[in-house]
């Protein structure tokens, strides 16, 4: 009778049973959410009774394992021998039988589980799985692998690598990427490594994730919804990085300003005639001297003293400043260490060519009063095969780490400069860039609505890989400037509502007439404005989801992020969740209509008018002119909005106190919920603001917020409101 040995935990208590070392047949380790078994050889992972991963074989160099055994096994940990052919050392001689062995080990962390294995004769793993019936999401931001639409990578191959997707994937210069993905039956995989990886999933019953390493260090997180997983994620990979509150306003720019420094003046100038919110401006390259108008990281000559016009921006008008930058230098060799290349990467391995760039940084942008940077080029043209510096950096991961240190060698110089009140956004990026990376932006989108729906895509797939804050070039990126009034604002309206709104306002190259808003009748800069506004109303909401992104998960949530169980919301691309219960569904087409999917609950149309409630788990039509955008919130919600900055506003309205509003959505009798506040007007403080609803009636409350604020319970029927200073405690009662 074979011998069997195992390790229960029953609920969360351990049972410690000591330590077993020799040769078993099987071993099972628990966590507060899961077990794992190992046995015949097979790793099962289990979840609420189901099995979740069979994983059936591990391969070293392509050779599976030929044998599994249990080699000891504790309350903490199992340990498995796996036995390989002779032949898995390419380099083994003719004739030599030894097999070869290396030690799998098996750890809890946090819900879930980490499975290690180092071998010093390998160069490649490859894990082989049964397909079990779910659906995945994550790994690429481009469209891999049809230039689909839905985010559902089941039955697809997918490449995990930091690369220009420019010829086989339409969405021009979308280059984010993680060796992470979600799956349906609650689990999230991490394998941790910047080897370019492959995977393949659902595939004729089977999935696999290879990655060129040697070294296995992957982690299956347990949870009920992405939000749960992305927790355990960032606790791996560290917080994703906090973002200052000028950052989320609107950023406005041109890709070419052949006018210089007065032509930038001059454009803020406008936005502050009209009235039109803004809080930052970056300068696009060409701004420099030296190759492609850049190598040498100062202001040319028609940016001529930064020393002036850079504070100017701030001081007169309100707004931060951020350059265009990149570690690409187009010929010049000028730094201690360069790779091989037309583009002249700086060796970002290499210590002192690393302080060189960031001194000049320090020297030349900051000194001046630039307070971030859009960061470019990291995906282009990139020479993987050229030595680095560190030569323990294999050519199989130089271009996914290559993208880390792009965003780190960033971060740490502006942190040096200015502390947290400071911003960097790459569309280059990989897993552990997002303590450094403050968001990504989605490429090089095609001015049309084709370019508009793709960009929305890739922002679903950046929420699942676990890049917190997302933002789009409204109005597109390749072709005219000026564009048709519908698609410019549709496209504003879905900016509004991401992570990061960043408008470019003119064409490829400063290709054609620009698109500033005042180059369009005043119908349209009426609507225009209002888009500003709203923006600008939304940022204590938008604050709060982006600096509580560790605990809270991503900003822009897709539907299926929050629903593994609702097979309906895994195509679906085109709606997203903004905090916990609020659902917003943008307009990606011409027209006034679209479906609109509502999940499981009773939900509110918000505008200016709160529709009556809509049942959900179902598809509704919704009709939305052309100066909205349809929002949706589901009861026993809270949704905090108000004036908390105002960047150039100040021009015009001489300055004005700090105002909340928070918008309360009822549920049923006997629900509550909490909302965290971070109170970016006391220090980030958080804070928690309850709603609740018992037999008697509905209950607001809050601690002070430093702010005036007014409290809106929204019921189908109508509204009611209430007042409370800025050192009130906010407690207010509608009776029933």
């Amino acid at each position: 009778m074979p011998r069997t040995f195992a390790f229960l935990r029953p609920l969360s208590v351990l049972i410690s049973v000591g330590a077993f070392t020799g040769s078993l047949d099987a071993a099972e380790l628990r966590s507060a959410s899961g077990r794992i078994l190992v046995e015949n050889e097979q790793i099962s992972i289990f979840r609420r009774g189901e099995r979740i991963v069979q994983l059936d074989a591990i391969q070293f160099d392509y050779h599976r394992n030929t044998g599994w055994e249990v080699s000891s096994a504790t309350d903490e940990r199992i340990a498995v021998t796996l036995t390989y052919p002779p032949s898995v050392n390419y380099y083994h001689r003719a004739g030599q039988a030894e097999a070869h062995e290396t030690e799998l080990v098996i750890t809890r962390q946090g819900d879930g589980f980490r499975f290690h294995a180092a071998p010093d004769w390998s160069d490649q793993v490859t894990l082989e799985f049964e397909y079990l019936g779910d659906h995945f999401f994550g790994l690429s931001s481009p469209l891999q692998p049809r230039n689909q639409l839905s985010p559902d990578l089941t039955g697809s191959v997918i490449d995990v690598e930091v690369t220009n997707e420019g010829e086989r994937i339409v969405e021009n210069y979308a280059s984010a990427f993680s060796a992470f993905y979600l799956s349906t039956h609650g689990y999230g995989s991490f394998f941790d490594t910047f080897a370019r990886g492959r995977y393949e999933l659902g595939i004729n019953g089977r999935n696999r994730i290879h990655h060129d390493t040697g070294t296995l260090d992957w982690y299956v997180l347990l949870g009920d919804d992405g939000s749960a997983i992305h927790r355990a994620y960032f606790d791996i990979i560290g917080s994703p990085k906090k973002v200052p509150l000028w950052a989320l306003g609107p950023v406005a720019w041109r890709d070419q300003n052949d006018g210089g420094a007065a032509e930038i003046l001059d454009d803020i100038s406008r936005f502050a005639d009209l009235r039109m919110p803004l809080t930052a401006w970056f300068v696009d390259r060409p701004y420099s001297d030296g190759a492609h108008a850049w190598s040498r990281m100062n202001f040319s000559e028609k940016f001529a003293e930064p020393e002036k016009w850079i504070p100017r921006i701030r001081e007169e008008h309100g707004l931060e400043f951020m350059t265009w930058t990149a570690t690409a230098m187009f010929g010049d060799t000028s730094y201690p260490r360069h790779l091989p290349g037309g583009f002249s990467y700086l060796d970002l391995s290499h210590p002192e060519t690393v302080a060189s760039f960031q001194q000049n940084l320090a020297d030349l942008q900051y000194v001046h009063g630039v307070k971030g940077h859009k960061m470019d080029r990291a995906d282009e043209h990139f020479p993987p095969w050229e030595g680095w510096h560190d030569n323990t950096v294999r050519p199989s991961e130089r271009r996914n780490r290559y993208a880390y240190l792009f965003a780190k060698v960033h971060h740490d110089a502006l942190r040096r400069a200015w502390g947290d009140d400071q911003f960097n956004f790459s569309r280059a990026a990989i897993h552990r860039s997002q303590p450094y990376t403050s968001a990504i932006w989605g490429g090089d989108p095609r001015t049309s609505w084709a370019g508009l729906q793709g960009n929305a895509a890739n922002a679903m797939r950046a929420a699942f890989m676990g890049f917190p804050v997302w933002g789009t070039d409204v109005g597109g990126y390749i072709g005219e400037g000026l564009i048709a009034e519908d698609l410019y604002l549709r496209w504003l309206q879905f900016g509004v509502m991401c992570g990061m709104l960043e408008i470019k306002l003119d064409g490829s190259g400063g290709d054609g007439r620009d698109r500033m808003p005042w180059r369009y009748d005043e119908k349209f800069q009426d609507q225009y404005r209002a888009q500003l506004q709203t923006r600008m109303a939304w940022l204590p909401h938008l604050y709060s989801l982006t600096n509580n992104a560790a605990e809270q998960g991503t900003v822009m949530q897709p539907l299926a992020y929050r629903h593994f169980d609702d097979i309906r919301t895994y195509d679906i691309w085109d709606q997203f969740y903004l905090g916990d219960g609020v659902m917003v569904a943008p307009i990606f087409t011409p027209g006034t209509v679209r479906d609109v999917y509502l999940p499981a609950g009773t939900w509110y149309r918000f505008g200016e008018k709160i529709e009556a409630t809509l049942a959900g788990s179902h598809a509704v039509v919704t009709q939305a002119a052309l100066d909205e955008i349809p929002v949706f919130v589901r009861a026993n919600s809270l949704l905090i909005t108000g004036n908390i900055f105002e960047g150039n506003a100040r021009t015009w309205t001489g300055g004005t106190s700090p105002e909340l509003i928070i918008n309360a959505f009822p549920g049923r009798i006997g629900e509550a919920t909490t909302y965290t506040y971070i109170d970016a007007l006391d220090g980030d403080a958080k804070k928690s603001i309850s709603l609740t609803r018992n037999a008697t009636g509905i209950i607001v409350t809050a601690p002070p917020l430093g702010a005036a604020t007014t409290v809106i319970i929204h019921q189908p029927a109508g509204s009611r409101q209430q007042a409370f200073g800025p050192t009130d405690m906010v407690s207010y009662t509608w009776d029933d």
